[in-house]
């Protein structure tokens, strides 16, 4: 059985409907994975609960979607691992800034697919 090692990128999103700036930077940035790792996948919404260090005495509750897209490199080479590194930190910070979050969870991990 033939096999590949690739790095599965996940991003975080909340899922806001109060402005346009969160489906617009969904869209681009889903649309933006799928042509140039070869596709993409946005999951259903769901509620993400995490403590805020604004809100002070509470539980924050946010509707939250995965946007995960499997990329063809492998993390356990330094030099594939420095790349990613780079172009996730960057796309960390243009998330924040676009939209105005206390942060951006981003997750990568090797995965193995079987050919």
């Amino acid at each position: 059985m033939a096999s590949e090692k690739r790095t599965r990128v996940e991003i975080f999103l909340p899922v806001r409907t109060d402005t346009t700036d969160y489906r617009a930077i969904t869209d681009w940035l889903s649309e933006e994975l799928a042509l140039a790792r070869g596709g993409a996948t946005l999951t259903t919404p769901f509620t993400g609960l995490y403590p805020s260090s604004i809100a002070r005495f509470g539980i924050i509750r946010d509707q939250i979607q995965i946007l995960f897209c499997d990329f063809d490199l492998d993390v356990d080479d330094p030099i594939h691992r420095t790349k990613l590194l780079t172009y996730l930190d960057e796309l960390r910070r243009l998330l924040m800034e676009v939209l105005n979050e206390e942060e951006v969870w981003i997750v990568y991990y090797s995965i193995t697919r079987v050919l």
